[in-house]
């Protein structure tokens, strides 16, 4: 699935302070129940310097693309886990769901493998 890229601070805003925060070893995952998909990979100065950032952005991408954000099959059952209520909604005014997701690296991803980062991330999706 290809995912459209939250740009706006606003967006990364409306996510952290009204999303579904899962906090893991590696990443921690933001989720929120939107009218389309979008999604944004942070990681912040605390992770290291901008080399080790782009790696750890790059893992998380790889893991999303390869794991339980992969195909939209997966997004719509997590969708359907994660916000229930806003799913019977969309289905009875024939509305759209979508999801908002915004991955953020900890200091610990340097270390990990993409395969580690994955299986973390398939962890705090279930």
């Amino acid at each position: 699935m290809n995912w459209p890229s939250l740009t706006k601070q606003s967006e990364f805003q409306k996510v952290y302070g009204n999303g579904t925060k899962r906090v893991g070893r590696l990443v921690v995952v933001y989720l929120l129940s939107a009218n389309d998909f979008g999604s944004g990979v942070v990681a912040s100065r605390k992770v290291g310097g901008a080399v080790q950032r782009n790696r750890a952005k790059r893992l998380m991408r790889e893991a999303r693309r390869n794991g339980s954000l992969g195909s939209e099959s997966k997004v719509l059952g997590l969708c359907e886990r994660f916000f229930p209520a806003e799913m019977g909604e969309s289905l009875s005014n024939d509305g759209g769901t979508g999801l908002w997701v915004v991955l953020v690296a900890r200091h610990r991803i340097l270390r990990a493998s993409a395969l580690e980062v994955r299986d973390e991330l398939e962890t705090l999706l279930k």
